[in-house]
């Protein structure tokens, strides 16, 4: 510790950590913003232009369910600005999401904001128990398997997870399907509700479980192996070594020493996914026929539904900007070894 004339130094805490120079979280909000932004708009840029290579367009599905001729597709493409040249399109796309304004769907008839709020609760919903059944199982396999490091129980876990990690999410949900819903019939096979019974808690938890089951299992083992090293290292400390040679039990040892540290990586892990987790269930709503934002994504693709399209990508990039921020100040809030920088 800096002393200066025999007294500690000002500048240095109890713990022998300098404070963070004042004005330091605000540069680094700053930062984080600002880059978020051209984030934002480099994807909507990506997202015009992919959509401009791709075969088809908005005005030719439209024009092609109509059966009109030329001229009417011609007139379809001036109305959605279609004809313009790209830049417009991306800079007159731009000036109006900073309003809010996502543009309109013209295969659904509607605002883009409202389909994507409309869809936005099924897709919380999903997100939600998928990451609170994969914190559950992987801190749990994850602490066991650094307990028992190096022995047969770390080897099966660890092997588990990394196979469990590899496994494709669109062929564990047909897997899970044909099990539990088509030979043993204890759980409907797709939707968010029953058409025969609609409403009811119940029946919403039912056709959940299978969907939340498959999307978790990949967030699981990732936690499994987060959670294993990181609890591992903490076990290595010398606050751990202090609290052993004082007499605690391994238990203790393990759950209020060496845990609450090992924890932190685990949560900022399950912030940063919570973007991700929300918008990118595309495979797992698909195969479940669950109304959120993924089977939205994919219905807009078939579609070729362009500000759809884009306002999809649009918002599930600032989800994963705010969620990476809130990653970022959550690990450096509870680790104060860290500064932000």
């Amino acid at each position: 510790m800096k002393r200066c004339g025999g007294r500690r130094d000002p500048r240095v805490d109890a713990d022998g950590l300098a404070p963070p120079p004042r004005g330091s979280f605000a540069v680094f909000l700053a930062r984080r913003l600002v880059s978020g932004t051209l984030l934002l708009a480099v994807v909507t840029a990506a997202t015009f232009l992919l959509i401009s290579l791709a075969p088809g367009n908005t005005a030719q599905v439209l024009a092609g369910q109509a059966g009109a001729d030329p001229e009417y597709l011609a007139l379809i493409s001036e109305r959605l600005q279609l004809d313009r040249p790209l830049p417009y399109q991306v800079g007159s796309y731009l000036r109006a999401a900073a309003q809010a304004d996502l543009g309109f769907s013209v295969i659904q008839g509607r605002p883009v904001r409202d389909a994507i709020f409309a869809r936005l609760p099924a897709s919380l919903l999903l997100a939600a128990a998928a990451l609170l059944l994969a914190a559950i199982l992987g801190i749990t396999f994850g602490v066991l398997a650094a307990a028992r490091r190096g022995g047969i129980v770390d080897a099966a876990i660890s092997v588990s997870s990394l196979i469990a990690y590899s496994l494709p999410v669109f062929w564990l949900g047909q897997l899970l399907i044909a099990l539990f819903a088509v030979r043993l019939h204890w759980l409907p096979t797709g939707g968010m509700r029953s058409a025969d019974e609609p409403g009811g808690i119940i029946d919403v938890v039912r056709h959940l479980v299978l969907p939340a089951s498959t999307f978790s299992l990949l967030l699981a083992a990732l936690i499994v192996r987060v959670t294993r090293i990181a609890t591992a290292e903490a076990l290595a400390e010398d606050y751990v070594s202090a609290a052993r040679a004082k007499g605690a039990s391994e238990r203790r040892v393990l759950l209020h020493h060496a845990l609450p540290n090992a924890l932190r990586p685990v949560v900022t892990v399950l912030t940063g996914y919570l973007g991700i987790v929300l918008t990118g269930a595309v495979l797992v709503e698909t195969v479940f026929v669950w109304p959120g934002l993924g089977r939205l994504l994919y219905d807009s693709v078939l579609s070729r539904d362009t500000p759809m399209l884009a306002g999809l990508l649009l918002f599930s990039a600032g989800l994963i900007v705010i969620a990476n921020l809130f990653a970022d100040v959550l690990y450096r809030v509870l680790d104060p070894r860290t500064r932000f920088q």
